[in-house]
């Protein structure tokens, strides 16, 4: 019960990743707070958080709007007393790039706002709590695609780059107040991207031409994992309790990959 007493907000916890994270969280005695654009979705996790033993709260949000996160946090300190993790995990990708000038001006705007300056609006709307606090545990969710420069992506991969580059900078302001910031580098997971993007490599790339796209994903992962096994949800979820628990009390301005070895 490493985070027993303590209270997460999950952004983008209604599905995948931000799922796994809300539960495993609750696992280790947090109460949660999901937030999402899709509340009936969130609810859900919500309840599944609660059958665990923990409270939970579903919150409709949307992360590019500043007002947004100043009610959520209003919110989640009236119904569950305080705030003491907040993960940003609401993230969007794009269609392929390959070359990168099939992306238009819409992609790069619309990840940009989602990935990026989401983070910057929840860091900003949360970092006078936690300064006053003395305390405090911020975690971005990042990808491998940032360090790896992936061509398959652009508007992502860059995204997420800055995702890890802010996440440096806001530890380096917030560490005299006893806030530690981190990001995690998820590596390969089988997501409605992976899923788009493996289709279009079947339809596109004689070497996985008759495929599915859960074979090409299945060939990509045995190609570029050292390890030869996907990521799941949960793990990536336990490297955020990790990080928001106590052990982790001295580990700020870091960039986690939890990938099974893809950018070693």
């Amino acid at each position: 019960m490493r985070l027993a007493g303590k209270v997460a907000i999950v952004t983008g916890g209604a599905m995948g990743i931000g799922r796994g994270i809300a539960l495993c969280m609750a696992k280790e005695g947090a109460d949660v707070a999901i937030a999402d654009l899709q509340v009936e979705a969130a609810a859900k996790v919500a309840d599944e958080v609660k059958a665990l033993g923990r409270k939970a709260l579903a919150v409709k949000a949307d992360v590019t709007k500043p007002a947004d996160f100043e009610a959520l946090f209003e919110t989640v300190k009236k119904e569950l007393g305080k705030i003491d993790i907040l993960v940003n995990n609401a993230g969007v990708a794009c269609k392929p790039g390959l070359p990168f000038t099939n992306n238009t001006e819409e992609d790069w705007d619309r990840v940009h706002a989602v990935n990026v300056k989401s983070i910057f609006f929840a860091c900003k709307a949360i970092a006078p709590y936690f300064i006053e606090r003395k305390a405090g545990r911020i975690i971005n969710i990042a990808s491998i695609a940032g360090p790896m420069n992936s061509p398959s992506m652009p508007p992502y991969s860059v995204s997420k780059m800055g995702v890890i580059t802010f996440t440096k900078i806001v530890a380096k302001e917030l560490a005299a107040h006893d806030v530690t910031v981190n990001a995690i580098c998820p590596g390969i997971l089988w997501t409605a991207f992976w899923q788009e993007l493996a289709d279009t490599m079947a339809r596109t790339n004689p070497q996985f031409a008759g495929m599915t796209p859960r074979q090409v994903f299945e060939s990509r992962v045995q190609a570029v994992i050292p390890m030869k096994r996907e990521q799941t949800p949960e793990d990536i979820a336990w490297a955020a309790v990790f990080l928001a628990s106590d052990q982790a009390r001295n580990i700020t301005g870091q960039a986690l990959h939890v990938d099974g070895g893809v950018v070693m």
